[in-house]
């Protein structure tokens, strides 16, 4: 637990890998929760160093694949020569039609690692709806064991309407805070929700690093709030830092963290 007066360390306008203590270690990054997935996935695919490869355990929308530098299918017969022959951050995917390209099988992620010419795998492992947050279902959300950091991701623009408006599951979020879904998150309420291990945290691997990363805080008051958030889920003894900032625009700087 953050005992009274024993503050957690805040630093401030940190490179967004600086701020979620990523570059050193690589291996499998899975990110969960709500507003900010798919935004955070491809701006780790152009941030880390080293190889990265990108990957869904659930799906993304199909629309989404041209932010990637190249996307295998696992429709595809010979899409691992395509990954090999691929630059900058590959995207690889299971079935895709118009809509949706699909998610690849959980054992996956763990054998793109295995190959010597890969540093990271990263992996969107949840769905939301493009919700801002949410509280995962019984089947929720679909990480795979092998995962060394685990990012639960929330919009900031979940304070900003009651529960059954900003919520995927939003049962489950009442669930967990003990709030109506007629009720509006706090910010101690959203951190709590973000650290849970029947919400942001729910089936994390053991010895996983846990991170929350606080999206859509672009102004002084939003940090205030967001501020708010991190005390809260830091209260929480596995979470290890929590990350605000805004990925829309250019997310490589202008982060702020409070660590452990």
């Amino acid at each position: 637990m953050v005992e009274r007066g024993d503050r957690p360390v805040e630093r401030s306008d940190l490179a967004l890998v600086d701020a979620l203590g990523l570059g050193s270690v690589p291996g499998i990054i899975s990110i969960v929760g709500g507003g900010g997935k798919s935004s955070l996935l491809f701006a780790l695919g152009k941030l880390l160093p080293g190889r990265t490869v990108l990957t869904t355990t659930t799906r993304i929308f199909a629309s989404q694949t041209r932010l990637a530098s190249a996307v295998c299918s696992l429709d595809d017969e010979n899409w691992e020569r395509v990954l090999s022959q691929g630059v900058g951050s590959v995207l690889v995917v299971g079935h895709m039609d118009e809509r949706h390209a699909m998610g690849v099988p959980l054992d996956l992620p763990s054998r793109i690692l295995a190959r010597p010419d890969v540093d990271w795998v990263i992996v969107e492992a949840d769905g939301s709806r493009r919700l801002p947050v949410k509280a995962p279902a019984q089947h929720e959300p679909v990480i795979p064991t092998e995962t060394g950091t685990l990012v639960t991701v929330a919009g900031l623009d979940a304070l900003g309407a009651p529960i059954a408006e900003v919520a995927h599951r939003p049962e489950r979020v009442s669930a967990v805070t003990g709030l109506p879904q007629e009720a509006t998150l706090t910010p101690e309420s959203l951190g709590q929700l973000l650290a849970s291990s029947r919400g942001g945290g729910k089936s994390a691997p053991p010895g996983a690093r846990r991170m929350i990363l606080v999206n859509k805080v672009e102004s002084a008051g939003e940090l205030g709030l967001a501020a708010q958030v991190a005390l809260s889920a830091l209260a929480e003894d596995s979470v290890e830092r929590v990350v605000v900032g805004a990925l829309r625009g250019d997310p490589s700087s202008g982060w702020r963290a409070w660590l452990r």
